[in-house]
């Protein structure tokens, strides 16, 4: 090996001159020396001359050592590669490179091929090297950035976080988990000597186990889930091992609290439904024993009606004769049986409306006679009323129930008298409509010269109980309409109304004429008030 001799001379100079210290340093070690190097000649007598070197067998032993020790940096580091992040690939390639050029220099300096200013370029290949290891770490942010995202982003974790090792032992914890430990700090101790959680230190559950602890006063809800940290892939001759494992407490005190008032509302709401089912049965219970009593009242009012009534007739027939002057007050009593008697008839269709198990009559009917009955009727309990009747395209015959087809007009009818002035006539027309995909109907109507019905009230007229605001003091409960709705629907058929405020109705009542198209399923979906 061939080195330039000036550097050399002027070092062994400059010890001779502090003394000879160094002279008894290297005399001391010669044996070594020589292991090293056997023997160092100048090429010439020239000043300055380089100077051949022969190497013993330590220098190949050290050199052996050193190149072993630099092949296997290189394995490692480039096996670290594929296991990097992208954003890191190129800091492994920056020191496989860096790691490369001392080592190349040496080869080259060894093997004679290569010098630098006639020196060993193996210095300043370390130089180079230092330089970019310089720049990887300053510039590039190597083992700084990574480290200080991880804590920033534990630090920034709001439920706390505890690193364990493992034998359970604190290594690591946010500002939160620090908050929780309130006699001292908890790193460097185990988990098992900290308040509140030691229980976990014997807990190896995979499912979040839950948590109370005592914080700032008040009790807080927590679910801890404990991840195990292992070192290893798992994979080939190396097992994973687990080295600790990474506490999460997360706070659940909020979450906690809502489950319970839901709980607590729940659990009212229960005792509420009882007791509205509790006085549902009661209401039920009640509104039969009412309708019991009604039906027996009204049939009981009817025995001594029909008993004044036939007296009236008997009076009527004797009072021709006898007393003419008292016909008009006879004929006053009999109106007023009969109105109390429709009132009646409506109070016990109602009720039979009401039952479940009711079901319309299916009897063939004599529909201008029905008509002209109940428009007499009215017309008695209402004198000096004008009803108009147009029955000439009216159907001679349908099927369906008698008594209560006969309800729907006399509802109709005394509606229409009872809101419309006492010199307008009330008409009542009847007639055939011949469906265009289904069977013949019978249309029905009713109209007046009344006060009407405002716009915003017209859906609801036909809800039970329901008056319109401008009914005034005048008579009613409500029911009426209702059960024309009610008992149209029972027969397949529907009411409709055409109103205008100040300007009069008219209700429409339309029925299919065939007994097939009788629809008692149609009540189902259909409320009742």
């Amino acid at each position: 090996m061939v080195l330039h001799a000036g550097g050399v001379g002027g070092a062994l100079a400059a010890g001779a001159d502090h003394g000879g210290g160094t002279d008894l340093g290297a005399a001391l070690t010669n044996d070594a020396h020589r292991l090293i190097y056997t023997a160092v000649q100048p090429i010439s007598d020239a000043p300055g001359a380089a100077l051949v070197y022969s190497h013993g067998l330590l220098f190949f032993a050290v050199t052996v050592y050193l190149y072993a020790f630099m092949v296997m940096s290189i394995v490692v580091t480039a096996s670290g590669i594929h296991r990097a992040t992208p954003a890191y690939r190129t800091h492994y390639l920056g020191f496989l490179v860096a790691m490369a050029v001392p080592w190349v220099a040496n080869v080259g300096y060894v093997t004679g091929n290569l010098t630098l200013f006639d020196f060993d370029p193996t210095p300043f290949s370390f130089l180079l090297m230092g330089a970019v290891f310089y720049w990887l770490i300053t510039r590039r942010r190597l083992f700084v950035l990574l480290p200080v995202a991880r804590d920033a982003l534990l630090d920034a974790v709001p439920d706390p976080v505890l690193v364990l090792d493992a034998d359970g032992t604190v290594v690591e914890a946010n500002p939160a988990a620090l908050a929780l430990v309130t006699d001292g700090t908890p790193l460097g101790r185990r988990l098992a000597d900290l308040p509140g959680l030691s229980a976990l230190s014997s807990w190896d559950a995979a499912m979040p186990v839950p948590l109370t602890l005592e914080s700032d006063g008040s009790l807080r809800s927590f679910e801890a889930t404990r991840v195990p940290l292992t070192s290893g892939n798992g994979g080939g001759r190396a097992a994973a091992r687990e080295v600790g494992c990474l506490l999460m407490l997360r706070d659940v005190t909020h979450r906690r609290r809502a489950e319970m008032r839901l709980e607590d509302t729940v659990r009212r709401l229960d005792l509420a439904r009882l007791e509205a089912e509790e006085r549902l049965v009661a209401e039920q219970e009640a509104k039969r024993a009412l309708n019991g009593f009604l039906s027996m009242a009204a049939h009981e009012f009817k025995t001594p009606l029909a008993i004044i009534d036939g007296a009236a007739q008997l009076l009527l027939l004797d009072a021709e004769v006898k007393a003419p002057g008292m016909l008009p007050r006879l004929e006053k009593i009999r109106r007023a049986v009969r109105r109390q008697v429709n009132i009646l008839e409506t109070c016990l269709a109602d009720d039979r409306l009401n039952n479940p198990a009711f079901a319309i009559r299916h009897d063939p009917l004599e529909l201008p006679a029905l008509l002209r009955a109940a428009a007499s009727a009215q017309g008695d309990a209402a004198p000096g009323r004008r009803i108009e009747l147009e029955l000439d395209r009216c159907p001679a015959r349908m099927t369906g129930d008698g008594p209560m087809l006969e309800l729907c007009v006399h509802n109709l009818l005394n509606n229409a008298l009872k809101y419309s002035p006492a010199g307008t006539p009330v008409r009542l027309r009847a007639w055939r409509e011949e469906g265009q995909d289904g069977p013949s109907r019978l249309a029905l109507s009713v109209a007046d010269h009344g006060i009407g019905i405002p716009a915003d009230e017209v859906e609801r007229v036909f809800d039970r109980f329901f008056r319109a605001t401008n009914t005034g003091t005048a008579a009613g409960s409500g029911v009426g309409l209702n059960m024309v709705r009610r008992i149209a629907a029972l027969h397949g058929g529907t009411v409709t109304v055409d109103s205008r405020l100040g300007g009069g109705s008219v209700f429409t009542l339309r029925i299919p004429l065939c007994e097939e198209a009788l629809c008692e399923d149609r009540m189902a979906g259909m409320p009742a008030g």
